[in-house]
């Protein structure tokens, strides 16, 4: 039976369903509010050193991707026990539930839907950290150890409650995950990548999180909304004095077709989520829907603030040079900001780093001849947003380079480097989408993707995110070579023939 509830759950995820157990089974659910498929709660606290409310109050917001049954086990323990047997003994004597009752798993495995976590405190504040799962809630020896890993900061400041829920959350996050969800490192980096993903984890997406979620995107998008309602005459009027046979200004003319048409469309998306129940603010569709919202709105502003600016100088009215030093605002900023990025480099890419720097002084001589040139009429208007594209062009192309011996001098192997690689794309692509929050009217920035150019400030945070994340992994190495060995499987001295999923590891 074991076999084919196993197979009943494979086949309500592949299909995107999730499977619930129309009888409840082992000790009964606690009737309080808790998060999507928590079906129950036991909280043994033994050592006396839990916080029961709090849990109790933490799992209300916690979400599972499959019903599960969570239990919570202190023990007062000494460094030469082996909790995992400790723990079946504990089970077997007042928890049999815990326990399979399947006449085809003799007793052997913990029983379906559960996850146990046991804690282990020693006199000296040392201890030991146990997952146990039921054979349709195991996971591999790496997600278990991320598990481990996500509680080990709280343990060794005697937070015991805040690092039970860490790791009760982590497990959350992985256990039947999707395909789908799963990060790309989990497929291909092992233990590292699952460190750093225990680490950005964190305890509790609550509920009360998504509605503060739900409000901060809301009045986000309704802020650039009303400022489109504002300036809609004068986006209009500017879109009539686009010129003909000009590809920036085409581009631009192509978005205003489509503006009216998405302004009503956002418009009547907030009066809907004006009026949203407090379920809806609290589900992740709810939020999903005031982000994609946010998004849509942000996008109409700074596409009007560029059609805007663009009328401004094709006509050449009043405003054309603030609307030029829009165009320039970019790349003068990123061209700024390389002093410190190249400030007290590595001494092995010394190479990279002088062309870097010399690079920026050139371009910042180029950006003034073209603003001359420009104010002169010796170009025309696209010639000038051509010039400055090439340069931002080929800064992206620098920082490319840049980046590459960056990530050589700092890194060890290339499961680092992929790692590295990885959180500078992800901060590459957010900074540009959420640069549009401020919406300085580039025209380019409207006219080609989002991520086409690298901004350096979204190099700067993506290199400190990288390296964090493999300073992370190594430091969670050290700490499972010198103290834990990893994952202690066994129960050893009283477990018979059990052969239930899950370790421990010491802290």
């Amino acid at each position: 039976m074991r076999v084919a509830a196993r197979l009943m759950f494979a086949t309500a995820v592949i299909g995107g369903l999730t499977f619930l157990p129309s009888v409840a089974m082992g000790a009964p659910a606690v009737a309080l509010p808790y998060g999507d498929n928590v079906d129950s709660v036991t909280i043994d606290d033994t050592a006396g050193i839990l916080n029961e409310q709090k849990i109790r109050d933490v799992l209300g917001d916690m979400d599972f991707h499959a019903p599960t049954k969570v239990a919570f086990y202190s023990r007062e323990g000494e460094y030469s026990d082996n909790i995992n047997t400790e723990t079946l003994q504990y089970a077997r004597e007042k928890h049999p539930e815990w326990i399979s009752s399947d006449p085809e798993d003799y007793g052997d495995y913990w029983a379906d839907h559960y996850f146990i976590i046991t804690l282990s405190v020693q006199s000296d504040g040392h201890g030991q950290i146990g997952t146990y799962f039921g054979e349709d809630r195991k996971v591999s020896d790496g997600l278990m150890e991320s598990m481990h890993e996500a509680g080990y900061d709280d343990f060794r400041q005697a937070r015991w409650t805040d690092g039970v829920l860490a790791v009760a959350q982590r497990g959350a996050d992985v256990m039947n995950r999707p395909w789908y969800q799963q990060p790309a490192l989990w497929w291909t980096g092992g233990i590292g990548g699952t460190a750093a993903a225990a680490t950005a984890g964190g305890v509790a997406i609550a509920r009360s999180n998504r509605r503060t979620k739900f409000a901060d995107e809301f009045a986000a998008g309704r802020r650039h909304l009303a400022q489109v309602s504002t300036d809609l005459d004068e986006t209009e009027i500017s879109a009539r004095t686009l010129p003909n046979g000009s590809r920036h200004a085409a581009e631009l003319e192509r978005r205003f077709a489509d503006f009216i048409e998405q302004y009503r469309k956002a418009f009547s998306d907030q009066q809907e989520l004006e009026v949203a129940d407090k379920k809806v603010r609290s589900s992740p569709d709810g939020v999903a829907r005031t982000k994609s919202f946010r998004k849509a709105a942000e996008e109409l502003d700074f596409t009007d603030d560029a059609i805007i600016q663009a009328a401004a100088l094709y006509t050449r009215s009043a405003t054309w040079e603030d609307a030029w030093r829009a165009q320039t605002a970019p790349l003068l900023d990123d061209l700024g900001a390389l002093t410190s990025l190249t400030s007290g480099g590595n001494s092995s890419i010394e190479a990279e780093t002088a062309a870097l720097k010399s690079f920026g002084q050139e371009a910042e001589g180029k950006v003034q001849k073209i603003s001359t040139d420009l104010q002169t009429q010796a170009i025309d208007v696209d010639t000038a947003l051509d010039g400055l594209a090439e340069l931002r062009k080929e800064l992206t192309q620098r920082l490319d380079a840049f980046a590459t011996a960056q990530i050589n001098a700092f890194a060890k192997s290339e499961s680092e480097k992929s790692e590295m690689r990885s959180k500078m794309r992800e901060a590459r692509y957010e900074y540009s989408a959420n640069s549009r929050r401020r919406g300085s009217g580039s025209i380019l920035d409207v006219t080609l993707p989002s991520d086409f150019f690298w901004r350096v400030q979204a190099y700067s945070v993506g290199y400190s995110s990288g390296r964090s994340a493999v300073e992370s992994d190594r430091a969670a190495a050290a700490r499972a070579s010198s103290s834990s060995g990893g994952i202690s499987h066994g129960y050893s001295g009283g477990g018979g023939s059990f052969s239930g999923s899950g370790g421990s590891s010491r802290f």
